[in-house]
């Protein structure tokens, strides 16, 4: 009887986006206060700048706290095991070796994803219970998989993120059969 011991790696979320994302919003509601403490500074109505100002600071104030609540948690946003990929960090999802093919690179408006090819899509689609995620899964198909990846808010570079799947890939998938 052979010995499996179980080999994880683990990819938590990037604290920096939530840094830059943090002083972004900042600097939105900052101005947003100034359109409401002085409209009369700018050529529009002072109610239209007032209005604008408020919207400025709810959104980006709202923007500001979702970044504090980043940065404080430390997000698990892909597991890699040699059963197969636990993605997600609120709702996981789980996909065996046994059941990807391949992984495939791809660019959307000049960010690079890594779509992960099932061997039965359709099948996948069709058990997902949660209508909103059936739907996200087949607009997804568009790449040719329901599931795909970023590493853009990932602790990892997209080239390493890419090189790390197909390595577990080749080592995991003949023994999970």
């Amino acid at each position: 009887m052979e010995n499996k011991s179980e080999h994880i790696i683990r990819l938590y979320s990037n604290k920096k986006k939530a840094v830059l994302m943090l002083i972004g919003s900042l600097l939105f509601v900052a101005g947003g206060i100034f359109f409401v403490m002085h409209p009369e500074s700018f050529d529009r109505e002072p109610l239209i700048t007032r209005m604008i100002g408020i919207l400025c600071i709810l959104f980006f104030g709202l923007a500001a706290i979702v970044s504090v609540r980043f940065l404080i948690s430390n997000r698990l946003l892909l597991e890699i095991t040699n059963q197969g990929l636990h993605i997600g960090d609120i709702h996981k999802t789980f996909i065996g070796w046994q059941d990807i093919s391949g992984f495939k690179e791809i660019a959307i408006y000049s960010t690079p994803i890594i779509v992960i090819l099932i061997k039965n899509s359709k099948a996948v689609i069709d058990d997902e219970p949660n209508m909103i995620k059936k739907k996200i899964m087949q607009f997804n198909m568009n790449y040719g998989s329901p599931y795909n990846l970023s590493s853009g808010n990932m602790r990892i570079r997209h080239k390493e993120l890419f090189r790390l799947l197909n390595e577990n890939l080749m080592k995991y998938s003949n023994n999970n059969m």
